[in-house]
């Protein structure tokens, strides 16, 4: 029972968190191209985009990783036992989330 417990809170962190990141995201990227139609050396550039769309949610599920990873560690110290495994796993398909939501905005 703990370790559900302690599995459905890291997952309704994770996904609140990701959500506010997907919603950052959206926006800086928005207003980014909405500057760039006021002036025409305001676009993002290919770089830019292959940043935002694939570097920024590779990067925050390694960051997510690490943090369960943290958290496992701590929880063991109150003997409840989280599998890594699950762990990547949810965070693979975060960035996968990631990445298929924020390409429209960036191409």
């Amino acid at each position: 029972m703990k370790q559900t417990i302690a599995y459905g809170a890291y997952f309704l962190i994770a996904a609140i968190v990701t959500y506010c990141v997907e919603f950052f995201l959206s926006i800086m990227i928005s207003g980014i191209l909405f500057y760039a139609a006021d002036e025409p050396p305001g676009d993002i550039s290919d770089t830019g985009k292959l940043l935002f769309s694939v570097g920024i949610p590779a990067v925050y599920a390694f960051v997510l990783f690490g943090l369960y990873y943290l958290y496992s560690n701590i929880l063991k110290g109150f003997n409840i036992h989280l599998r890594l495994s699950v762990g990547v796993l949810l965070h693979i398909v975060i960035a996968i989330y990631l990445i298929w939501n924020i390409v429209p905005y960036t191409f």
